[in-house]
């Protein structure tokens, strides 16, 4: 029987007894450890072209700020690349917007005119540390429940890192979509410490099944309040492969009739180390009697790595993949 990712009421987080918060951090840590995912309860695209190309995403620089084009990412080289198959004609069958830190002055955000979208941008810069405050609390409690310093993990995000990620996936000929070539996200771990996604009504989001291995789970839909959780490969990292990424995939609703997949849209706040520090092991998670797995890395140089993976340098003449 398929397993099922564990549902958690958030609101005890800042309201429940001591008791309800213990419990709740027992079941969180229980799911991100066995599952690697958990759920919690509690315009751009439409836009002209010319409007959006100024905010276009460079691949080089390494981290993505702005709009990235239909096709320009292509997840199929993160984990479905096993070097014994051609690889796919296309890349994704969705576009993007990315945004990180107001502040940051290293990769600074791109916006479209305010004239475009009001308001967009001070909507999006609040949600940003929103969301950046609550993935601190999640890693205060996953610390605390594993028995280390409560700040193990926080202390190394101040969030000056971590991104917001809009997805639009337009609407797509369902025989693209089984014909191998194109996907609407592969199958991938994300690279941060922690994902939160804010999924769309429309289905597509699938887990992997961790005892039938290749096997997806579709993501249940129960309303606009949930959150889900996603471990991701820096936190696989930093605990030696204890606390394993959470591998997953967009692909069409599982059960949609009809040749035509729908639209969809998604939300995700990657919640990232800051870009000075280790992502190697912590010595809380490595044994005497054991070697670390993982080796010393910068979280800007691993994150660097990863990006150059799923954005290779463009072999032939892009192909539109809408349908």
């Amino acid at each position: 029987m398929p397993t099922t990712i564990p549902i958690l009421d958030a609101a005890c987080m800042a309201n429940g007894t001591d008791q309800e918060r213990a419990e709740f951090g027992d079941k969180f840590l229980k799911g991100m450890v066995e599952h690697g995912f958990v759920k919690l309860i509690k315009k751009f695209f439409k836009l002209p072209f010319d409007v959006k190309k100024p905010t276009i995403n460079d691949p080089k620089k390494g981290q993505q700020r702005g709009w990235s084009p239909p096709g320009e990412e292509k997840t199929w080289w993160l984990e479905s690349n096993t070097g014994d198959v051609e690889s796919p004609q296309f890349g994704d069958n969705k576009e993007s917007f990315d945004c990180g830190d107001p502040n940051d002055k290293h990769f600074p955000n791109q916006w479209p005119a305010e004239f475009a979208l009001p308001g967009y941008q001070k909507t999006m810069d609040q949600f940003y540390y929103d969301c950046g405050q609550l993935c601190v609390d999640l890693l205060d409690i996953m610390a605390k429940q594993m028995q280390v310093d409560p700040k193990l993990f926080s202390s190394r995000c101040t969030n000056e890192a971590s991104t917001i990620r809009i997805n639009h996936f337009p609407p797509v000929s369902r025989d693209i979509l089984e014909s191998g070539q194109v996907s609407r996200i592969w199958p991938h771990n994300d690279f941060g410490i922690i994902s939160l996604v804010f999924p769309d009504r429309t289905g597509g989001l699938e887990y992997e099944d961790r005892q039938n291995p290749g096997t997806f789970i579709p993501m249940p839909y129960n309303g606009d309040d949930e959150v889900v959780v996603i471990v991701s490969e820096t936190m696989q990292r930093w605990t030696n492969g204890l606390v394993r990424a959470g591998l997953h995939r967009v692909t069409k609703p599982v059960d949609m009739v009809g040749d035509r997949v729908p639209e969809r849209w998604s939300l995700v706040y990657f919640c990232k180390a800051d870009r000075h520090v280790n992502v190697g092991p912590l010595e809380e998670f490595v044994s005497r009697e054991e070697e670390p797995v993982y080796e010393d890395l910068t979280a800007l140089e691993y994150q660097s790595m990863r990006n150059a993976v799923h954005y290779p340098e463009p072999t032939a003449a892009p192909v539109a993949v809408a349908g």
